[in-house]
């Protein structure tokens, strides 16, 4: 008989009889044992508890209360300690396929293979996939049989290994923003018969803590397929390309329903490619073209159109295509999709960091919209800058100012203005995630970025500055100059988003941008007949990515200095 010590990774062959177990679960010669193995006939042997036995052994699967004859292979189970048993011909060859290193989780009723981890991760692997453990089995790769999973951890569910912390570690995921360390992130499986996920569903590949990886150092998945791709261990969403590997900033851009947020972003992303390669001989780059697939769309839409009715870029909806739903605590919700680049140096990857950036719906934002079960607008308490756009078209104070104006925006009716509450919100969800005092500010770097700065620009009284210092780079000094101009104006037409804005941070500039550059058109015909849209030939942008290079001037002075 040949006993494979699945706790200390041992193989032991024995040959003299009986073999006994003693009160401690250990295998031993003392006629004494509480637990005694013996030959019967051939090559059978008798496993026999004693009358006085303490021990609560389990034997393939069932308590062992009498004598019983033994199978080939057998699973014994006494306390935390996990014995394989072969018997007959070929008994130790056998023994020596198991691999202690690997233990494969298991449905019972399918066969199908959750993961394969180590012993001491096989308990957190579980729990992160959001299962309970019924129905699953577990056992050392290359070992016939198994234990069930519920048997093995009975006794240790008061102190089962404890679930990633959300709160703690180095890596921020970009969809569900909860923290995780490196070693914690979960691969994805690369082989066809593993698709499909225990949380995700079926169509999804399956997610796996790695134990084997090739000579590249690339994980194998338990087909032994290389899986290069990686995930984050809370929702499991797939991670762009080196997301673990570099510098991340979260970038958060807040505004009302319709305040141009999409247009914003489709012509930011088009002048940060512009501007930081002119001023900074740096590169911005798509670190994840799949992920970012709806903005590059917008922002080819936007910049390749010749009629005005191609240039309509969607409103983003609650939950629309610009949304995602993957898990978060245990629940399925809608998570803005994250729009991943690169920031680097030319020549120099050195430098490289992702800037990840949303196209959140401003429905988000209002008052009422629960945080647990549509936590859409929570990445503003994780990130390292938030861009607060400001649309003075919506605005009546504004509105009163350019009565006389014809641009066909300021014409638009049943829009509520609640700007100044959406700031409010915006205070109390960021305070209340990062547990902060009423009176406590952050300090990370607030833009308040009045819009349509095209349509008002007249209303200032004092000149701005150009923000470019003789075509070297950001002027500090002119954004100080013009940030306190805009204030004061502000100041003048609606004070309550200055005292919002600065009752959040303590690091708030203020910023006048038009995407457009000019005042768009209403349609009079067509299947867009009474929608508003650019005119594609009048596009001219302006300091659209002033508001981000102040905040990379901040996060990232290697590079914008």
């Amino acid at each position: 008989m040949v006993v494979a010590d699945l706790s200390n990774s041992e193989i032991k062959d024995f040959t003299n009889f009986p073999v006994g177990i003693d009160e401690n679960g250990d295998f031993d010669t003392d006629l004494q044992a509480q637990i005694e193995i013996k030959p019967t006939k051939g090559e059978d042997m008798l496993i026999s508890p004693s009358e006085s036995c303490s021990l609560d052994a389990i034997l393939n699967s069932a308590k062992l209360t009498q004598d019983t004859e033994l199978s080939q292979v057998n699973t014994l189970q006494i306390g935390r300690k996990l014995y394989v048993l072969f018997c007959g011909s070929g008994a130790l060859e056998n023994a020596k396929k198991i691999d202690f290193s690997k233990w494969l989780i298991f449905s019972t009723e399918s066969g199908m293979v959750e993961d394969e981890v180590a012993f001491d991760r096989i308990q957190s692997a579980v729990e992160r996939r959001g299962l309970t453990g019924n129905g699953l089995a577990i056992c050392p790769k290359g070992c016939p049989s198994g234990f069930f999973y519920n048997q093995v951890f009975e006794e240790s569910k008061d102190n089962s290994s404890s679930p990633i912390s959300t709160s703690e570690g180095e890596i921020i995921c970009p969809l569900c923003w909860l923290k995780f360390d490196i070693g914690d992130a979960m691969s994805i499986a690369s082989h066809e018969s593993l698709r499909g996920d225990p949380v995700l569903g079926p169509e999804e590949m399956l997610r796996f803590l790695p134990t084997s990886f090739d000579s590249d150092g690339i994980a194998l998945d338990p087909a032994g397929m290389p899986s290069p791709d990686v995930a984050c261990p809370h929702c499991r969403k797939k991670l762009p390309n080196g997301y673990l590997d570099i510098k991340r900033h979260i970038f958060s851009i807040v505004g009302a329903p319709s305040s141009g947020k999409s247009y914003y972003l489709s012509v930011l992303i088009n002048e940060l490619q512009r501007s930081l390669f002119k001023h900074y001989n740096a590169s911005f780059k798509d670190l994840d073209p799949s992920g970012n697939m709806l903005l590059t769309q917008m922002k080819n839409r936007l910049f390749s159109a010749e009629k005005p009715e191609d240039a309509i870029l969607a409103k983003t909806a609650l939950e629309g295509a610009m949304y995602e739903r993957y898990p978060r605590f245990g629940k399925m919700v809608a998570l803005p999709k994250p729009m991943t680049y690169s920031l680097s140096k030319v020549d120099d990857d050195s430098t490289t960091s992702a800037l990840v950036f949303y196209d959140n719906a401003g429905e988000h934002f209002e008052p009422g919209v629960d945080l647990e079960d549509s936590p859409g607008a929570m990445h503003v308490a994780s990130s390292d800058a938030i861009f607060f756009l400001f649309d003075p078209a919506a605005n009546r104070n504004f509105k009163k100012l350019l009565t006389d104006n014809p641009d066909p925006q300021l014409k638009i009716g049943g829009r509520i203005d609640q700007q100044d509450t959406i700031l409010a919100e915006m205070e109390i969800r960021i305070k209340r995630i990062l547990g902060m005092g009423s009176k406590d500010k952050i300090s990370k770097p607030l833009a308040v970025i009045i819009g349509k700065y095209d349509l008002w620009k007249d209303l200032l009284k004092e000149p701005m500055q150009d923000y470019y210092k003789d075509g070297k780079g950001l002027s500090q000094e002119a954004v100080e100059k013009n940030s306190d101009i805009i204030r004061r104006f502000m100041l003048d037409v609606d004070a309550s988003i200055v005292a919002g804005a600065e009752s959040i941070s303590s690091n708030v500039r203020y910023f006048a941008i038009s995407p457009l550059g000019h005042s768009p058109i209403k349609l009079e015909s067509g299947p867009h007949a009474g929608k508003i849209a650019p005119v594609p030939s009048k596009l001219n942008p302006m300091n659209v990515e002033i508001p981000t290079l102040w905040a990379l001037s901040i996060l990232e002075k290697d590079i914008v200095k």
